[in-house]
């Protein structure tokens, strides 16, 4: 099982093509919210086409699992072949990870039992830290980075990696623990 994990498009389809590239080569697509919009607070991305974004995560929509940010409203869910939650809870390689976009938990805040790992959004900084036997990652933001680097991460048997979009490096890395 190979997952490809990405958040906050906001409605960019220039990187929303760069970030799915290679997605026929993994499993299951894990978006962490802010898919289509980019809010008022953000100018609009590079080729801000939020109706095309639609089309091409849709043409996805077998191998997406999804959850809600704060940019995404009830249209979204409508226009989306995709069901979009509130949060995803999965079982992979041997681990317990929750799924959130992070405006209303985060990592910093996080208060209940959500298992192994922690993945959240939201904040477009990447984080891939290990705190108290749990792992939280963050892929940063596809289309808008406030950490200076537009970013993504990949999991599978091996670990988590996170990498930068634009020169397809991994920038650093979590190998499981057996």
């Amino acid at each position: 099982m190979k997952f490809l994990i990405g958040s906050d498009i906001h409605g960019s389809l220039y990187y929303a093509k760069l970030f799915l590239k290679e997605a026929s080569s993994f499993d299951r697509i894990l978006l962490l919210g802010d898919l289509y919009y980019n809010g008022a607070r953000n100018d609009p991305p590079k080729d801000y086409a939020p109706k095309e974004v639609v089309s091409l995560l849709n043409s996805y929509k077998d191998k997406i699992i999804a959850v809600r940010g704060n940019c995404e409203s009830e249209v979204d869910q409508m226009v989306s072949l995709f069901p979009i939650s509130e949060r995803a809870t999965l079982f992979a390689f041997g681990r317990t990870m929750t799924m959130v976009h992070g405006h209303h938990e985060s990592m910093e805040d996080v208060s209940y039992s959500f298992g192994d790992v922690f993945l959240q959004g939201h904040t477009h900084v990447s984080v891939l830290k290990e705190r108290d036997g749990k792992l939280f990652l963050n892929p940063g933001s596809v289309s808008l980075p406030k950490d200076g680097r537009h970013s993504y991460m990949t999991m599978d048997e091996r670990g988590v990696a996170l990498i930068d979009l634009m020169t397809g490096e991994v920038v650093s890395s979590y190998p499981w623990k057996r």
